[in-house]
């Protein structure tokens, strides 16, 4: 695990946390204002939780016999 990765997982979970407060808050207070902060807040923690992609290293095209002068 690279520490990027770790620092976005703790984001993730930040986040998180921010949308169970302000949901908790606009129940308490019957606001639903609080739903638009929400759903930044979930938004974001889905980016910070979804995989990166990882490109293939790039092989030798000799090696593959996808080479046009072959």
């Amino acid at each position: 695990m690279y520490p990027n990765e770790e620092l976005q997982r703790w984001a993730g979970r930040i986040c998180l946390l921010l949308v169970a407060a302000f949901g908790m808050m606009g129940y308490h207070w019957a606001n639903v204002r609080f739903i638009p902060i929400m759903a930044g807040f979930a938004i974001l923690a889905a980016v910070c939780y979804a995989p990166r992609a990882v490109s293939p290293e790039a092989g030798s095209l000799r090696r593959s016999g996808q080479h046009p002068a072959i």
